[in-house]
């Protein structure tokens, strides 16, 4: 999802940003040596280089058509430099040269709604809209920058053109909810919300809005509650709202989950008689039977309880029911038996993080597996994101 600023006091109900990156190549490659210079020069990530290259290239192919193509890339590496006004300039330049555009007009608006200047972003997106009359994109665009600046009518308006190009986006329908909550009434847009739940039962972000208007506009815990207790169910495990949704509950009087692993420790090990269990177990978890799955993996581990695996996949498997605190304590306890037991450490990590809001944890779990296991992608992944935020 992707939260409004702050002085938003309800940035909690936006959802994912709908276009992460709307900057479009033109496709054609105009063969100057300078000019394939300056674009091997961004490749490597030489981007003062690479301007002076394109810029030096644009000066001597003054008056030729493929200059177009070429502000519209000089505008892409200006914006990658982080210099909106000389994109601007360089995206305006490759519109005047050749006005039949999609892509740079496109970049246009994303730059000037960059600057706040969405006047004129909207004109630029509309151009755009014309030349590509059944694309969404561009109109969505256009109301997403004026929901994300607070101007609830004008993203109102633009979200209601581009859901006539696609009706049934649930994410347009979500957006567009959020714009009349604050048009309209909380009713309205709750009314909204609950078509889309029904439409699109799995899209977890509806009931994540939905609980939030409950709660913080209508006063109704009962259904606050329900609605995030269904999000969480619905989530993925990267919905960086996880962690809100859970304090929220909390807020409400919901108790926070707490691990009952309640396997009683077998009088002798029999590995033998674990395995048989564990086999039963997994075919029951490859089928979907979750329930029955874990009963049988909690069965293989009163056979032996030394058995790493048979934790990890009771952890999988509790995970996979939504039992996320569980299954962070199963993945412990197989990497108490086996330290080195990378998967188990990572996934323990993984739900420290996202489901138990317990940051440090992470860290400490992901830092001993990338002592295991330097090059292990998935830990090196996480730790850029807890770190990056």
């Amino acid at each position: 999802m992707y939260p409004m600023i702050n002085r938003n006091p309800f940035y909690w109900l936006v959802p994912a940003l709908l276009i992460a990156v709307l900057f479009f190549g033109c496709g054609r490659k105009p063969g100057e040596k300078l000019y394939a210079e300056a674009l091997n020069e961004w490749k490597d990530g030489n981007h003062v280089r690479a301007r002076a290259l394109m810029e030096k290239s644009i000066r001597r192919r003054t008056g030729s058509l493929e200059n177009a193509d070429a502000y519209n890339r000089l505008g892409l590496l200006l914006w990658e430099m982080d210099e909106i006004d000389a994109a601007v300039d360089a995206f305006e330049e490759s519109c005047r040269i050749d006005a039949g555009q999609y892509g740079p007009l496109c970049n246009l608006g994303v730059a000037l709604s960059a600057k706040n200047d969405f006047v004129a972003a909207e004109s630029a997106f509309r151009e755009a809209a014309l030349l590509q009359p059944y694309d969404p994109r561009p109109i969505a665009y256009t109301g997403i920058a004026y929901l994300q600046n607070e101007k609830w009518e004008d993203a109102n308006r633009n979200l209601r053109r581009a859901l006539s190009r696609t009706p049934k986006n649930p994410r347009l329908q979500t957006l567009l909810a959020i714009t009349e909550l604050h048009t309209r009434d909380a009713n309205a847009a709750l009314r909204r919300l609950q078509t889309i739940a029904r439409n699109h039962p799995n899209y977890a972000t509806a009931f994540f809005n939905i609980a939030s208007i409950h709660f913080h506009w209508l006063n109704n815990p009962t259904e606050a509650k329900r609605n995030f207790t269904l999000y969480l169910e619905k989530a993925s495990r990267t919905d960086t709202f996880v962690a809100k949704a859970r304090a929220n509950l909390l807020a409400l009087g919901v108790p926070a989950e707490t691990p009952t692993l309640n396997i009683r420790p077998p009088k002798k090990a029999n590995r033998t008689e674990a395995e048989k269990s564990f086999r039963k177990a997994l075919l029951l978890h490859q089928n979907g039977n979750l329930e029955k799955a874990i009963v049988t993996y909690i069965q293989a581990l009163e056979k032996d309880d030394t058995y790493e695996r048979a934790f990890y996949n009771l952890g999988l498997a509790y995970y996979a029911a939504g039992k996320t605190a569980l299954a962070g304590e199963a993945f412990g306890r197989a990497v108490k038996i086996n330290p080195a037991f990378t998967d188990a450490r990572y996934n323990a990590a993984l739900v420290s993080y996202y489901y138990l809001n317990q940051t440090d944890n992470a860290l400490r779990e992901l830092n001993v597996v990338l002592s295991q296991k330097p090059d292990y992608q998935p830990a090196i992944n996480l730790l850029k994101i807890i770190k990056g935020k």
